[in-house]
C-alpha cells in the first residue's frame, strides 16, 4: 500500500487499482473508490477481475497506482495509464476517466511532481521522459471542464524531463525543477498558471532537484544527483533566502533527494534514494531526514538496501512519502527495495530528542 496525499486530518493511500482514505484520529482506513477497466467489454471485465485477485496480486503483484492528488473540492485525480478523475458528489465507487486529444499522449509524471493550484483547481504535471529526443511538455488538468491540455513545453535542448512541478503557497508560484545533466539542471517559475515562464537559476548538479520546501523567507531542497552525476556530486541540502538572494549549505545527505513532506507544526521530512551503480561514496540506504523546530537536519532512519524483483517498479532502494500536509509527529511511508517492510506502508511517529522512531504497521494486503 502507497500513500499519496495527505492532510492534517488522513490521507489518500492505493493499493493495487483502488483508493483508500486514512484517518489519522481514527486510525481506520476505508475504500473508497477504484480506476475502471481498461475496457468495458466482457472480455475486458474477466481480465480485470483476474488481474485484481488475490492470487494474481499475490504472485505477480504489480507497482499499483503511483500518482494521486487532492483537489481543492475534495476530489481526488489520479495519474496511472490514463487521467481519473473521483468526485464524492458525482461517482459512486469508481472514478471517471477524463478524456485527451493531447499528441501523442502525455508522458507520466515522476512519483510526487505533481502540483494543485488552489485558485483555478487545476493540476498540473510535467512529462518524465528518458531516451528520447522530443520536447518536454506541461500538461493542465482541469478537473470539473473535464479538460485536459498541454500548457507548455520546454524544447530538449533545454531539459531532459521535468522532475516535478510545485506550489509555493507563500508567493503564489508553481515551481517547476528540471534536469538531468548540468545544463538542463534548472528551477523555473510561473505566476500566472503557465501564461509566462521564468528561469530563475540553475547550470550545475546542485540546481538539481525533486522536492522543494517553502516557507516565508525562503525554499530548501535537497540535491538530486543520481547515479550518472560524477563522483564529486555529493547531495546537499539548500536554502535560498528570497530577500538575501543568498544560497546556503545545511547538511550533507549522500544520496539524491527524491521527496519531501511538510509537518503542520513546521517541521519537515526530506527522503533520500539509494541507486545501485551510484559513482559517489554513498551509503546503501534509503534514509529519512527530520527537520526539527531548530531548523537543523538530522538523518532519523536509515533502511539498508535490499533488491526485491517487482514488476513495474524500480530497483532503486526509496521509502515512498506523501505529498501535502501531514500531522505533526507522523508520516505514513512506504519502503521499497529494503531489508524490511518491503511495499508495507507504516505509520511513524517522529518528533525531537527521540532516539529511533516508533512504527505502526498499517497494511490491507
Amino acid at each position: 500500500m502507497l500513500a499519496h496525499w495527505s492532510s492534517a486530518n488522513g490521507c489518500w493511500c492505493t493499493h493495487d487499482h483502488w483508493a483508500y482514505w486514512f484517518d489519522y484520529q481514527t486510525r481506520a482506513l476505508r475504500k473508497v473508490f477504484r480506476i475502471p477497466p481498461r475496457s468495458n467489454s466482457w472480455q475486458g471485465r474477466i481480465k480485470d477481475w483476474m488481474a485484481r485477485s488475490w492470487l494474481k496480486r499475490t504472485l505477480r503483484p504489480g507497482p499499483g497506482i503511483q500518482a494521486l492528488v487532492e483537489l481543492p473540492a475534495r476530489d481526488v485525480l489520479v495519474i496511472y495509464d490514463r487521467i481519473y478523475w473521483f468526485s464524492p458528489e458525482l461517482h459512486g465507487s469508481c472514478a471517471e476517466v477524463l478524456s485527451s486529444d493531447v499528441e501523442p499522449p502525455m508522458a507520466a509524471p515522476l512519483r510526487g511532481g505533481i502540483a494543485v493550484h488552489p485558485t483555478s483547481q487545476c493540476v498540473y504535471f510535467g512529462e518524465y521522459l528518458n531516451g528520447h529526443e522530443r520536447d518536454i511538455r506541461v500538461c493542465r488538468v482541469d478537473a470539473r471542464a473535464r479538460k485536459v491540455q498541454a500548457c507548455w513545453s520546454f524544447a530538449r535542448s533545454e531539459i531532459k524531463h521535468i522532475h516535478a512541478i510545485h506550489y509555493d503557497r507563500f508567493r503564489n508560484r508553481l515551481w517547476i525543477c528540471t534536469g538531468d545533466q548540468d545544463h538542463e539542471s534548472s528551477f523555473y517559475y510561473t505566476d500566472d498558471e503557465f501564461a509566462s515562464v521564468h528561469r530563475f537559476a540553475g547550470g550545475d548538479q546542485s540546481w538539481r532537484a525533486i522536492a522543494l520546501l517553502f516557507d516565508e523567507t525562503g525554499m530548501e531542497w535537497g540535491m538530486d544527483a543520481g547515479k550518472d552525476a560524477p563522483a564529486d556530486a555529493i547531495n546537499l541540502i539548500y536554502r535560498y533566502d528570497f530577500a538575501e538572494a543568498r544560497r546556503t549549505v545545511l547538511a550533507t545527505i549522500g544520496n539524491p533527494a527524491y521527496a519531501a513532506c511538510e509537518f503542520t507544526d513546521g517541521t519537515a521530512m526530506i527522503q533520500t534514494t539509494f541507486e545501485p551503480g551510484r559513482l559517489q561514496d554513498t551509503r546503501e540506504e534509503a534514509a529519512l531526514w527530520f527537520r526539527g523546530h531548530d531548523r537543523q537536519w538530522r538523518q532519523c532512519l536509515g533502511l539498508p538496501y535490499a533488491p526485491k524483483p517487482r514488476a513495474g517498479v524500480s530497483r532503486y532502494g526509496s521509502i515512498l512519502l506523501p505529498q501535502g500536509m501531514s500531522p505533526a509527529g507522523l508520516i505514513l511511508l512506504t519502503p521499497v527495495n529494503s531489508r524490511r517492510w518491503y511495499y508495507t506502508m507504516l505509520a511513524m511517529n517522529v518528533g525531537e530528542g527521540e532516539d529511533s522512531p516508533n512504527y505502526r504497521i498499517i497494511d490491507v494486503a
